[in-house]
């Protein structure tokens, strides 16, 4: 069992990775007391993969769920998408005794759950991920919101849900760019925090899919480690932003859906790696290796083109960046991360030109 535990900011919650686990969602449901109506928020591929086996859980348990179904993709994370469903609430009566289940990936938890959390100022809920991305990071922690043609999760609330139940074998329905890109979440923990994941990603990369749920749970415990001593992200939790400033950057400019979360985390993680080497005297090769594993897991290291003007205005206006300049967290050794406030840009566009793939 793995736990979030902050007693100061009265955060405690478990989060399970188990496989057969959607299938007892419904009775951990009744343990916990939750209210006999909940609401579900889900996607439609998750709706038409796993959505019956859920919901069959529920209703064993004696639950009256009622369903709301987004469009997959990183396009639904907009206000528009929480104002509907905060509307469709209303019309059904909702009071603040009813708990939100968030059956999907990052994007389903991160709408559902900022609805939860603006909807009568507080409807507790529940994340039941179903794709590596989520399982690994997205569903653990309380950061929940959508994002504007600006940036990247520029609109959120701290939200932690009651519990967290992840089911590895809802995964056997990700395509094989979707599993690809949760893997980089779980590379980041391995160069920030643990170097022992990165070895066992290798075996994966080798074709060993039997440590993929130990992956899974590896990385959720380092996860909640992090949430558990810096709830609200002021401190050493932003050590899981390396190679977000430049991921969320390339998501903003490129149009939110056409590179996924954790391909534009790839890049900006091998952009991290190369400023790790000029700024905070990572070995060169350590840095080669890890993008060497990315490579070997599917997830792309370089660039198509040169990033433009929308790149930049959209780094600059990262809710990461310091009154001083632009913050960046780079690895000084791997399992280390530290952030450092560059003084310029200048080395930052000499590594990003040298990201772009050569004709």
């Amino acid at each position: 069992m793995i736990r979030v535990s902050a007693a100061r900011a009265r955060i405690l919650y478990p989060v399970r990775i188990e496989t057969g686990l959607l299938r007892r969602v419904g009775p951990l449901l009744r343990a916990a007391r939750a209210p006999r109506d909940v609401l579900v928020v889900t996607d439609r591929t998750v709706l038409r993969f796993h959505g019956a086996v859920f919901l069959a859980s529920l209703r064993r348990a004696g639950f009256r769920p009622r369903v709301i179904a987004l469009p997959p993709g990183e396009r639904s994370k907009t206000l528009a998408r929480v104002r509907a469903l905060c509307e469709r609430w209303t019309a059904w009566g909702v009071d603040r005794a009813t708990p939100v289940l968030a059956l999907g990936g990052g994007v389903v938890s991160d709408v559902a759950g900022f609805a939860a959390a603006a909807y009568t100022r507080g409807l507790d809920w529940y994340a039941v991920p179903t794709t590596v991305l989520a399982q690994a990071d997205a569903a653990i922690g309380g950061k929940v919101g959508v994002n504007l043609p600006g940036g990247k999760n520029l609109l959120g609330a701290f939200h932690h849900p009651r519990a967290v139940f992840g089911d590895p074998s809802t995964l056997a329905t990700l395509s094989p760019r979707a599993f690809r890109s949760g893997l980089a979440e779980i590379v980041k923990i391995g160069v920030i925090r643990k170097p022992s994941i990165l070895d066992d990603l290798e075996r994966l990369a080798g074709g060993d899919r039997a440590r993929l749920p130990g992956l899974i749970r590896a990385a959720a415990r380092e996860k909640a480690w992090y949430v558990s001593r810096d709830p609200d992200d002021r401190g050493i939790r932003r050590e899981l932003n390396f190679g977000h400033t430049v991921g969320h950057a390339l998501e903003a400019s490129l149009g939110y859906g056409r590179i996924l979360h954790g391909e534009a985390v790839s890049i900006g993680m091998v952009a991290a790696l190369r400023l790790s080497v000029r700024v905070a005297g990572l070995h060169p090769r350590r840095a080669l290796e890890v993008e060497e594993l990315l490579l070997s897991l599917g997830l792309p290291v370089r660039l198509k083109r040169k990033p433009g003007k929308r790149f930049w205005r959209a780094l600059g206006r990262d809710k990461k960046r310091g009154r001083m300049g632009a913050r960046m967290v780079l690895s000084p050794a791997i399992g280390a991360a530290k952030t450092y406030t560059l003084p310029s840009l200048t080395a930052l566009r000499s590594i990003i030109s040298g990201l772009v793939q050569k004709p």
